[in-house]
This record gives C-alpha cells, sequence and structure tokens, in this order.
C-alpha cells in the first residue's frame, strides 16, 4: 500500500505543548518527506547531472525545509506554497545570466587554509590572529561583501558574488540538463509533493556550480566555516573532492532546541567547552570530531583589549536578539511572558532595593526598539545601556550578569563570573532540557529563587561557592583560542 503524501504546507505544531516535543515532531516530519519515493529521480538527477551523493543532496534539501520553518506562526515559509511557483520558475532564468560572468580558467593556488562566509569586516577581525597563525599567505578569505575586501587589502580576498564566476563548460552543461530534465523533474516533485522545490534545487545547483569554481583553483587542506549553524554538505563535499583534509567550523552562540542547528554537517566542531553541543547531533548532524577552543568572540573583544573599571553595575541583563529573531525563537503559547519575566523580574529587585545600579544591555545589531520592554522598565531608574559599547566590558566590570539565553553566560561563567539564567516554568529553549540540565543553581525559575540567589551574590556570603557547576564545560578558558584552533588542525595539541 503506498504511503500518503506528507503535505509539509498543511504542518502546524502544537504550541500547547513543550518546545522540545514540537522540534522533535518537525525534525521527524521533515525526514520522512525527503525520503519520500516521490523525490528519488529528483535526487538521481543530481546525482547523475553534478555527481552529487544522494545521500549529500537530502541532506541539503531537509537543511533548507528546516530553516523555513516560522515558529511563531506555525508554518513554512510561503517560498514552500505552490502559489511560488512562477516567482521561483522565474528564478531559474539566473543561470542564464551567470552566463555573461562566467569564470575563465586561471592557475591553481595551494593555501593551507580558506575561511568561507565572511560577511563583515568585523567577522574577519575575529579571525585575523587565527590567519596570521597560518601566515597571510597560506590563507584564502572567501568575502561576501566589498567591506571585508576594502579593509583587508593586504590579505587574499576572494570576491564570491551570488551566479557570478562558475565555470563555463559547467554551466553550459547545467543548462542543458535543467532545460530538457532538471526542471521538469522539479515540477513533478513539487506537484506530487504539493510543495515548491524550485528554490531548494536552485540553491543546490548554485552551491554546486560557485563551490566547484571555487575548489577547483584554490586548493587548501582545511576550510573552516565561521558560523557553525550555516554548514553545507555540498561545500564539504566539493572541498573533500578537491583535496581537502578536514573541513572545520566554530560555535558562537548557546545551541539552541531549534532546526536552524540541525542537519549541521562538518568534519570538526570547535565548541566553547566539553559539553553543550549535545542537540547538534541529536538534530541529525554529521559531527566527526568535537574540540574545546574556548570562545573566538571572547578573545577578539576582551582578552585582547581587557578593561575593568570597578563596580560599574551591580546586576547587568545581557539580551538576546528577540526584536530581530522572534519569528524564531517564539516557539510555544508563553514563550513572551516567560521572556519579558525577566524584566519584570529586575523592576522588583530594583524596587525592593533601590540602591542597587541595575542596567540592560542589548547586542550592537539588536533592532528596533521593543515597546514591551520599555513600558515594563519604564520609570523604574534601571539604565538602558548604549548598546554599542563593549558587552565583555560591562560584564567583566559588574558584580552579577543575569541573562534569559544569551551565550554570554556560558562564557562569562567560564571565566569566574557569576551569571544567572532566568528560565521560568524550566522551559526555556536556549537551555538544556531539565534531565540534562548542567546549570545547577545558575538556573532560576521564580521570582523568589531569583532574589535570593542575587541577595547571596551581591552579599558575596558564599558566593564563590554559589554553584558547583563546571566550568569547563560550558567555555574553556578563551585567551589562547585561535592558538587552540591552530593547535587542532596543525595537530599540535
Amino acid at each position: 500500500m503506498k504511503k500518503p503524501i506528507i503535505d509539509l504546507n498543511q504542518f502546524s505544531h502544537n504550541r500547547e505543548i513543550g518546545y522540545r516535543p514540537a522540534v522533535d515532531e518537525l525534525l521527524n516530519l521533515i525526514n520522512q518527506f525527503v525520503e519520500q519515493e516521490e523525490l528519488a529521480k529528483l535526487f538521481n538527477h543530481f546525482y547523475l547531472t553534478y555527481d552529487l551523493p544522494i545521500e549529500t543532496t537530502q541532506k541539503s534539501f531537509k537543511r533548507s525545509i528546516a530553516t523555513s520553518y516560522i515558529y511563531k506562526k506555525s508554518s513554512f515559509n510561503n517560498k514552500l506554497s505552490l502559489k511560488s511557483f512562477p516567482k521561483s520558475m522565474l528564478n531559474y532564468g539566473a543561470l542564464f545570466y551567470a552566463c555573461f560572468f562566467t569564470k575563465k580558467n586561471k592557475k591553481i593556488n595551494q593555501y593551507q587554509l580558506i575561511i568561507d562566509d565572511l560577511w563583515s569586516p568585523i567577522e574577519l577581525s575575529r579571525l585575523e590572529k587565527l590567519l596570521n597563525l597560518f601566515g597571510k599567505e597560506n590563507v584564502l578569505c572567501i568575502a561576501r561583501s566589498k567591506e571585508v575586501e576594502e579593509q583587508f587589502s593586504e590579505y587574499d580576498i576572494y570576491s564570491k558574488k551570488f551566479f557570478r564566476d562558475f565555470n563555463k563548460i559547467d554551466l553550459l552543461k547545467s543548462l542543458y540538463k535543467e532545460i530538457f530534465s532538471g526542471v521538469w523533474l522539479v515540477l513533478i516533485a513539487s506537484l506530487k509533493t504539493r510543495v515548491n522545490l524550485f528554490g531548494i534545487s536552485l540553491q543546490i545547483i548554485h552551491n554546486y556550480l560557485a563551490y566547484k569554481a571555487l575548489f577547483e583553483t584554490n586548493k587548501a587542506e582545511y576550510l573552516i566555516q565561521p558560523w557553525h549553524y550555516d554548514t553545507s554538505p555540498i561545500k564539504n563535499y566539493l572541498f573533500k573532492q578537491s583535496g581537502g583534509i578536514s573541513t572545520a567550523t566554530i560555535q558562537k552562540n548557546i545551541v539552541e532546541a531549534d532546526l536552524m542547528f540541525a542537519y549541521i554537517d562538518i568534519d570538526i566542531l570547535f565548541s566553547y567547552g566539553n559539553s553543550g553541543f549535545q542537540r547538534l547531533l541529536e538534530f541529525d548532524g554529521r559531527i566527526n570530531k568535537v574540540k574545546p577552543v574556548g570562545s573566538l568572540f571572547m578573545e577578539y573583544h576582551w582578552f585582547e583589549n581587557p578593561l575593568v573599571i570597578e563596580a560599574q553595575y551591580d546586576i547587568i541583563f545581557m539580551g538576546i536578539n528577540l526584536t530581530k529573531g522572534s519569528d524564531r525563537v517564539d516557539k510555544y503559547e508563553g514563550f513572551t511572558d516567560d521572556y519579558y519575566s525577566s524584566f519584570e523580574w529586575l523592576v522588583k529587585i530594583k524596587n525592593k532595593n533601590p540602591q542597587l545600579k541595575i542596567g540592560v544591555k542589548h547586542h550592537s545589531s539588536a533592532g528596533i526598539e521593543d515597546s514591551r520592554e520599555s513600558e515594563i522598565l519604564r520609570n523604574s531608574e534601571i539604565i538602558i545601556v548604549d548598546k554599542n559599547l563593549n558587552s565583555y566590558q560591562i560584564a567583566f566590570s559588574s558584580h552579577c550578569v543575569v541573562t534569559y539565553g544569551s551565550s554570554m553566560g556560558y562564557e562569562l561563567i567560564g571565566h569566574n563570573v557569576l551569571a544567572l539564567f532566568i528560565d521560568p516554568g524550566y522551559r526555556c529553549a536556549f537551555l538544556p532540557e531539565k534531565e540534562n540540565d548542567n546549570l545547577g543553581a545558575l538556573r532560576i525559575t521564580s521570582y523568589e529563587e531569583f532574589d535570593e540567589s542575587l541577595s547571596t551574590i551581591l552579599s558575596r556570603k558564599n558566593a564563590i561557592n554559589f554553584s558547583n557547576v563546571s566550568k569547563t564545560d560550558l567555555c574553556l578558558e578563551s585567551s589562547v583560542t585561535s592558538n587552540n584552533i591552530f593547535g587542532h588542525l596543525k595537530n599540535i595539541i
């Protein structure tokens, strides 16, 4: 008996249940969808035309679908809807556009390291210490913006643009195969599954053509993808095909219970600490080795220029990027109440202890003003700290750090700064599930607990022994993170 078609666009997770069952259900649904026989001919097309292993193509499909889900709306992005067919089909015209910007064969360049996916100068600045350990002549940096190339002209920069610099023969072969076969297979598979697959298929073609051209003329032993939630199985496969030894990525935030972190495909994960990465494996990730190295962000933003100003704040709250990411982090009914409890509890603490200096500091990249937060904090005398100031400097200059889900909590605890995670209901998706909790007394689930913990910490009584959390589980000492990464890649340590 033939199995019924899995209709992704009809799926909606139950926001009344816990976030983890919902995420697991979604993961299972995506796996079942991609493994349907209705997609077999399409995956075979990518194998025969582009020599991409079926498993590699399937994982690419799964990742694209997983990152298309909008938790706040309990539905997939409209791009997967059949209504988006016309626009998606027209986008295939980009392959013809690419014919005007094909790449001529060049001499083969040899490097030790390729650093990919650099979207801004600050991203390369954080990696500059590692780059110089290899020697700048031995590193190729793949830039996605002009600013990177302009500010780091002394380095070897490859400017990568969408649908540019493909190998001419590969592009013409792709056009021929897609016109007479590929487009129709995508169309048939989309109609059968009732999901628009054109955008995903075109992305796979683009990645294949772009990375094949890149790695054919730029050989390297190692490749680093700086964002651990944005790896690519196609990139990894083609890098290995070109003779590369290992691909690696670097942890930059807490691994949330979110399918943004699903289907990771990498050889080496350079993690903050000895734990905290398990979800990457639970969510069908392929990671051959995990090497704890500390925080690259902390190394650059703190240890490069540490400056402690004594007793700047008694309590500093470090925010998350809610205004930019609410569609993703708002996974369950009651999430906003849980999150805004952070500010309500801070106001209560301030009212009870008016002498305390309390501040709220958000990311420099935080979006528009949060009106609900502003209303809670209005007339409370809690200080809104300039978001462009150095967060590490402020944290190290404060008696206690409080957060809802910022990765700075992990980093600071690893460096002997007490940080409390507010988590009403024990359901913060940034933190481990209850049965795997490794934060102990640092995880606060009620206002009474919050008040008592702060009293203990700020009075300095038993503050050192406040929690028996293993600091190295959360984050290793980070002043030598670049050296640790270099050592692991070169097999020195």
